[in-house]
């Protein structure tokens, strides 16, 4: 069993991660920003972290962050989603480098935001980053772990597509939107959205860790993308409701600014390629299974 240590622990993501390696035996250390027992502390803005409390430390799965699709993006903000991603990756990396042991492996999330909005094409690993800002964080948030790479740790960056769950996320704030009947397509409803369930993310999380051949960024992303029109008539059928209404791309505009075009009506189609290459096998390969 290995000692595994968690940061963003507290999290729709990190809370069933944590309960999921604890089910199998591995002694799980949450990474926080508040002094607590049986955790880690540690302060980015300071670059406080104890190098002594992390000695003996077997593996790192790194969660952490400002929401990036929370709230309207102001330079505040996206300075937040910038330091949060790039910077404290970048400060965690260079604390475990200097240990006298340096883990055995290190994920840490990144997004499919590196792709940028790129219509219908097919996204695998292979394909270059996009353009806009969330595609710049996701770039310098995959490099912030160079160092501990060169140090010969196996690192793992997991580009997240939109993680859904009926206990949290996206899908929880949308279903009694549309129980009232008052789901519909954002825009034109053409754009792509690459989605995974949190049970697979989980599961394939535990996969990249357990796999000592693997490394590099995979997509966490369903094999099964679908478009945004897609998603608004498959979550109405599921829970029986029609879904007529119609959000105009103006409107998200004025609303949330800069969000709306890098994220809610941005386009991308990415497929899980290097994990099915690898013989992940998905419990949840279809939105309308998944939903229904």
């Amino acid at each position: 069993m290995s000692k595994i240590l968690v940061s963003g622990s507290s999290g729709f993501i990190g809370k069933e991660l944590v309960l999921y390696l604890r089910a199998k035996k591995h002694t799980v250390v949450p990474l926080v920003r508040r002094r607590e027992a049986e955790a880690i502390y540690w302060n980015p803005e300071t670059g406080d972290i104890d190098l002594q409390e992390l000695e003996g430390i077997d593996e790192v799965i790194h969660l952490a962050g400002s929401p990036i699709f929370q709230g309207r993006w102001t330079d505040k903000k996206k300075e937040a989603i910038f330091l949060s991603r790039c910077r404290d990756t970048w400060l965690l990396s260079k604390a475990l480098s200097r240990l006298k042991k340096t883990p055995s492996y290190f994920f840490s999330a990144s997004a499919v935001g590196y792709y940028g909005d790129r219509g219908d094409e097919i996204l695998t690993e292979a394909s270059p980053p996009g353009e806009g800002f969330l595609a710049e964080v996701c770039v310098k948030w995959e490099s912030a772990s160079n160092l501990l790479e060169s140090r010969g740790t196996r690192v793992v960056h997991g580009r997240f597509g939109v993680v859904l769950s009926p206990k949290g996320g996206l899908l929880a704030k949308m279903r009694p939107i549309f129980r009232f009947g008052l789901g519909g397509r954002l825009g034109c409803g053409s754009q792509w959205m690459s989605w995974i369930s949190l049970e697979d993310l989980i599961r394939a999380i535990d996969f990249t860790r357990k796999h000592s051949k693997l490394s590099g960024s995979f997509n966490f992303t369903s094999p099964d993308p679908v478009t945004n029109s897609e998603f608004t008539k498959i979550l109405a059928q599921s829970l029986h409701r029609p879904a007529f209404c119609h959000i105009p791309k103006s409107v998200l505009r004025v609303v949330f600014g800069e969000l709306a075009d890098e994220a809610l009506l941005s386009s991308t189609r990415a497929m899980p390629d290097l994990l099915l290459a690898s013989s992940f096998s998905f419990n949840h390969s279809s939105l309308f299974n998944f939903l229904n």
